[in-house]
């Protein structure tokens, strides 16, 4: 059963760092996409209209796809100050707590997210603006990153609250 765990957990941490670096080429083509939008309307006065949601499609993936990684990381806000404050035993009910409370949440967003995205997709929603890309595609994005979130919570909750610890405190602390 280990066996498969550590699979579970190896599998779901490749797919999230290889989501980190898909969102850290969103935001370098977002930067692209925007400095092209910025030489066309100002150096070549041939404005597009296309660029503004297409940045705002990358971005929003770029932050959800990139969360997961963020946490598997534990690089998300925390309360630094408790680490030191706190013994070791008291900061592992701390991260559980707080990781547990997070899954809940994250769990309920999911959810609605791929709710919404099949309403998009079945209802054929489309943007207001001129160029009317399908809604459905960020929604895409926030659902896998979402769910990536989901998937790195219950594995740092089982492998941090039932498991002999495999990672250094270093590591764990995100340090």
């Amino acid at each position: 059963m280990r066996k498969i765990w550590q699979l579970f957990s190896s599998t779901v941490q490749g797919i999230n760092t290889l989501l980190g670096y898909v969102a850290a080429l969103l935001i370098i083509a977002s930067t692209l996409v925007i400095s092209f939008e910025v030489v066309s309307r100002y150096a070549l006065r041939t404005p597009h209209d296309w660029n503004l949601e297409l940045n705002i499609f990358f971005l929003i993936a770029s932050t959800f796809l990139a969360a997961a990684f963020t946490q598997m990381k534990r690089g998300h806000v925390g309360i630094e100050v408790l680490d030191g404050l706190l013994s070791p035993r008291w900061n592992r009910w701390r991260y559980a707590v707080g990781d547990i409370i997070s899954l809940i949440f994250c769990v309920t967003i999911t959810y609605y997210i791929w709710k919404y995205f099949h309403k998009a997709w079945t209802g054929g929603w489309v943007s207001d603006s001129t160029w009317g890309p399908k809604e459905w595609i960020p929604y895409s994005f926030m659902g896998v990153g979402m769910t990536a979130l989901c998937l790195q919570l219950l594995v740092q909750i089982i492998e941090d609250s039932f498991l002999q610890p495999t990672r250094g405190k270093h590591e764990v602390m995100g340090e």
